[in-house]
């Protein structure tokens, strides 16, 4: 699963490793983005862009009931859920980060994680998108998919964001052609030692905290065996 995660990557490093895709000019980080807030995505429509998106699907009924929406697609399951087989096989999109968090619990303590990669300066995790009306308004969302965690993260999460870390990967996953097989390639676990993690400050739990000190280093409770 991916609840939460954090953008704060230069436009500059962007233009390098996205060569041709139309950058916006509001340029928001934030090193705690959480469900239904605004974040960048990379989509194709008639040409490729970076472009603000709301985080989950939700229909307006669920909107006015204020249920919470779909965050994540099981990649296992995403060809098949009402909610998300259209979107898989037409609008893919990609959702840049510089990490992501999870929680691992020690006793009656709930430690936050910072899972960032080993070293490439920028988290590169698959998506899909869909539009909404929400009171005579329509608006893009996304949802992030998941997969079997690796070995690096196992130890907090069973799932993990599809990562996209290279370039054939993430031209293949907005390709206009990509097939059903080619897609389903893709969606596994990163390869081993791709990502690194250490523990933060509790202030991550807190959703208006958005900057600050929220990626740095914590502590551990110890464990006695």
């Amino acid at each position: 699963m991916c609840g939460r995660y954090s953008f704060n990557v230069k436009k500059d490093v962007l233009k390098v490793l996205l060569p041709g895709v139309s950058l916006p000019n509001d340029w928001v980080d934030s090193l705690n983005i959480c469900p239904t807030e605004q974040a960048l995505a990379i989509h194709k429509v008639d040409t490729m862009a970076l472009s603000l998106m709301r985080w989950g699907f939700q229909q307006s009924n669920a909107i006015k009931k204020d249920l919470p929406p779909y965050i994540n697609a099981r990649s296992e399951t995403i060809f098949k859920k009402v909610s998300f087989k259209e979107s898989i096989v037409n609008r893919r999109c990609i959702i840049p980060a510089d990490s992501f968090y999870e929680w691992k619990i020690y006793g009656k303590s709930k430690i936050p994680y910072r899972i960032l990669p080993s070293k490439d300066p920028v988290l590169f995790m698959a998506g899909i998108w869909q539009t909404f009306e929400y009171s005579n308004h329509t608006f893009s969302s996304f949802v992030i998919v998941t997969t079997e965690s690796n070995e690096d993260i196992a130890f907090l999460h069973n799932r993990m964001p599809v990562i996209l870390e290279t370039e054939d990967k993430r031209e293949n996953w907005l390709a206009d052609d990509a097939t059903k097989e080619e897609l389903v390639k893709i969606m596994f676990s990163s390869p081993s030692a791709y990502l690194t993690s250490y523990p933060v400050s509790p202030l991550v739990n807190k959703i208006r905290v958005k900057n600050g000190g929220l990626h740095d280093k914590g502590h551990s409770p110890l464990t006695l065996f």
